[in-house]
């Protein structure tokens, strides 16, 4: 008589489960990296279209830490954060925020690309919609304000308009560029100042015109840039999505620089190229790629400084304790001493 059962050998059963269990969840990873077919990191728009990037924005996260979703899910409802603030304004409402220290990278990308000369009118645009283009030029926007030049942001938007929501500025019935366009309003009285913001100023898109890209094509968006170039130290434009309408390539040729914006994990590879072929194309100055809405948890946002012992959250601390560290060090060798 055999001492056991001689099935099920559970063993081999159990060795047998784990072995098929890793190849499967292997392969499973394997698979669903393969399909994955968005932009992600910025090794992947360096390999995909040869262009720098210029800054890595992380997704905004609540009180508790959790990522609250992408940045341009939120142009239409403010953002309660511990200072009452609107995710288009955070880098004046919470400027020690690891959001507004990327925007604050991004505005020194800028400068230092062309020492001599940096840019000094530059058009923000992406591929698709929602891609938070809006909110990363009003943050750009801000932050080249802070360094004490007249900076103005233009909502060249005809479509589908956000700096004034962005802002809380004028409603859309009053004059902005497609007044001054379609030559029923002057300079000075579409330019709108920030009440609380020092040194930025705006321009609305005004009543939403029927035929957006034949004003963007007239002769008065030459002289205005030509004229914005006089009295401001910077211009940023906020334009449409490259991929829904023509707006943005129009305005492409005429300032110094352009700025793509992709959203991680949701702008497929097919319209980031197919964007970047259609500004190279009218020979346009490509100036790099925002990535944003990166999960703040994930190893892409190695880039920023989250990971560094000189983040605002934790030098302070860190310092507080290298000294108290020494405090008692001295003060134990001064009790040695005495003894």
């Amino acid at each position: 008589m055999p001492s056991g059962p001689s099935r099920p050998n559970k063993t081999r059963n159990i060795l047998l489960g784990i072995v098929v269990g890793l190849l499967g969840g292997i392969g499973l990873a394997i698979l669903r990296e393969y399909l994955d077919n968005t932009v992600k990191t910025p090794d992947d728009i360096e390999t995909l279209a040869r262009l720098p990037s210029l800054a890595v924005v992380p997704a905004l996260s609540n009180s508790n830490g959790k990522r609250r979703g992408h940045l341009s899910r939120f142009l239409k409802a403010p953002i309660v954060t511990s200072r009452e603030g609107r995710a288009e304004l955070i880098s004046h409402n919470m400027p020690q925020s690891q959001m507004s220290e990327a925007f604050r990278a991004l505005r020194t990308s800028l400068l230092l690309s062309q020492a001599d000369h940096p840019p000094q009118i530059i058009l923000m645009t992406s591929a698709l919609p929602r891609e938070g283009k809006t909110t990363a030029a009003v943050n750009l926007a801000v932050t080249l304000a802070q360094l004490g030049d007249r900076t103005l942001l233009v909502d060249a938007d005809l479509r589908k308009p956000g700096i004034n929501r962005a802002l809380s500025l004028v409603d859309g019935k009053h004059a902005g560029l497609s007044s001054y366009l379609a030559g029923v309003s002057s300079l000075d009285l579409i330019t709108v100042p920030h009440p609380a913001i020092t040194n930025l100023e705006a321009i609305p898109t005004g009543p939403i015109p029927p035929n957006p890209a034949d004003l963007l094509s007239s002769r008065r968006l030459t002289e205005l840039i030509a004229e914005l170039r006089t009295r401001y130290k910077f211009v940023v434009i906020d334009s449409p999505p490259i991929m829904a309408a023509t707006d943005a390539v129009i305005l492409s040729v005429l300032v110094d620089g352009v700025l793509m914006v992709v959203r991680s994990g949701e702008t497929p590879k097919e319209a980031f190229t197919r964007t970047r072929d259609l500004l190279v194309g009218v020979k346009c100055h490509m100036l790099g790629v925002v990535l944003n809405a990166v999960d703040a948890s994930s190893p892409d946002y190695y880039y920023s400084y989250r990971y560094y012992p000189y983040s605002y959250g934790g030098y302070g601390r860190e310092e507080d304790t290298r000294k108290s560290r020494k405090t008692r060090r001295a003060e134990s060798e001064t009790q040695l001493g005495q003894d």
